[in-house]
């Protein structure tokens, strides 16, 4: 489901980081005006109502909760703990609050209001090597929206599934079901 005033705009064919930014630079520039760009990765299958549910929180970030596809599938939701030692990313669980602040998600499954593209400054998505590791795109924009004053939310009962060889989802428990493709 999408609201009619809506376009469909599809682009494969170079690295991730650069698809989302061209994807973002022809949202701004695009005869609709649109108010958003909702990211939905080709591995990933949601339900049919997920768009217009994300859309319904009018949060300038909204994610729904996705699981990695490979092992250990936690989910791509994740908040910042730590102290003197330095700050590291632990996923959340399902259980708590349906709508919640996270420090970063993956953007499989992402719905972006222009206004923070307009305010964050470009590239927005950078794949960048540092000290402790490579921090992705959909992580790297997450830190740079936040450091322009955006929470990053998360719908944890929005549970599109993500393929790699089944279907890796959430199950009514909260914990990380595997669903046969046949």
């Amino acid at each position: 489901e999408r609201p009619l005033e809506s376009d469909l705009m599809v682009f494969q064919g170079a690295l991730v980081d650069r698809a989302r930014n061209y994807l973002v630079d022809q949202m701004l520039h695009h005869p609709l005006n649109p108010t958003h760009i909702f990211f939905l990765d080709a591995d990933i299958v949601p339900a049919p109502d997920t768009l217009m549910r994300l859309l319904r929180h009018r949060m300038p970030i909204v994610s729904g909760m996705y699981r990695r596809r490979l092992p250990p599938y936690e989910p791509m939701a994740l908040s910042a703990k730590g102290g003197r030692r330095g700050r590291t990313l632990h996923p959340i669980t399902a259980k708590g609050p349906r709508l919640r602040r996270v420090d970063v998600v993956g953007a499989g499954c992402l719905l972006i209001h222009r206004d923070v593209f307009e305010k964050v400054r470009p590239p927005w998505f950078t794949s960048e090597w540092r000290r402790d590791g490579h921090l992705s795109e959909d992580f790297s924009f997450c830190e740079k929206a936040q450091k322009a004053g955006y929470r990053v939310m998360v719908d944890t009962t929005v549970n599109p599934l993500h393929l790699e060889p089944m279907g890796v989802g959430t199950g009514r428990d909260g914990k990380v079901s595997f669903i046969p493709l046949d």
